[in-house]
């Protein structure tokens, strides 16, 4: 469960932040069009039709022509959000899902701070929209919605990231947030379709599935697909295990890196404001 104090947090951890610009990179995308931004651009040569309130009179005064200042357009980035919802997500203390919802909500927050635009979807075996806009009254429902959401067994992300690339049309960046417990090839061909975007991709993981606890006999059970595993856990089947998932997220660095996007790797006994300045610093980085 989402608490709403957890808003709150983010408000203040976003007034912090701004006492030190350097943290924090505001999100603000250039554009080569001219417009009427802030941004000084160049001058071109005046032409009959153009507005005299346009001419800069300081180049008249050196130059004795007349010429007009451009600027450049100031636009904002579209950031979207994704969140696995699957049932792999339900585990843990707290639950893989509330963290990576909290990541979510986060990063829709201070989106909402640097007048960008966000959209908010979770995917498992369907891609569904929640929320997209710049209300802040939009991240409170946003929290509601998640907490009612109910979790469905199997995560087709190769499937889900492909149809929600076809979605995006303007210059945008895309968080993807899920334990991504899936083949690497399936994730590979997923973030493929992102090319023309900005991608970061959060990995998160209980810290008993990062250091498990088990001994002994035991039968696991795959919440995916309810199949039942019975193993006994020696301390060779512990650095096997070990061995493997360090062998997955190396991999899922790896097909990161090669689709352009950044990658970041977290436990959920992790401190979640500073795992979401680390994304924020992703979002932001040239």
């Amino acid at each position: 469960m989402i608490d709403l104090k957890f808003l709150k947090e983010l408000e203040q951890f976003q007034k912090a932040l701004k006492k030190n610009a350097s943290q924090m990179n505001q999100g603000e995308q250039k554009s080569n069009r001219s417009g009427q931004g802030m941004i000084f651009k160049d001058h071109k040569e005046y032409i009959p039709g153009d507005s005299v309130k346009k001419i800069d009179w300081k180049a008249y005064a050196r130059t004795k022509d007349y010429f007009i200042k451009r600027f450049e357009e100031e636009r904002r980035l579209n950031i979207h959000i994704l969140v696995d919802r699957s049932s792999s997500m339900d585990y843990g203390s707290p639950k893989k899902y509330e963290f990576a919802a909290k990541l979510g909500l986060g990063v829709a927050k201070m989106s909402l701070n640097t007048n960008d635009r966000y959209n908010f979807s979770v995917f498992s075996e369907t891609l569904t929209n929640l929320s997209s806009g710049r209300r802040g009254k939009d991240i409170t429902q946003l929290v509601e919605i998640l907490n009612e959401l109910k979790h469905t067994p199997e995560s087709r992300i190769e499937d889900s990231i492909t149809e929600y690339s076809q979605r995006i049309e303007n210059e945008s960046a895309v968080v993807i947030i899920s334990d991504f417990l899936s083949d690497s090839e399936d994730i590979a061909s997923g973030l493929t379709s992102l090319q023309h975007t900005k991608p970061v991709v959060v990995n998160v993981l209980d810290e008993k599935e990062l250091n498990p606890d088990l001994s002994g006999d035991k039968i696991l059970k795959d919440p995916e697909s309810s199949s039942r595993l019975r193993t006994f856990f020696s301390r060779k089947t512990k650095r096997k295990y070990r061995d493997r998932l360090d062998n997955h997220i190396d991999n899922l660095e790896e097909v990161s890196r090669k689709n352009g996007a950044g990658f970041i790797q977290v436990s959920t006994s992790e401190d979640i404001l500073e795992t979401l300045l680390k994304i924020w610093q992703k979002l932001n980085q040239k």
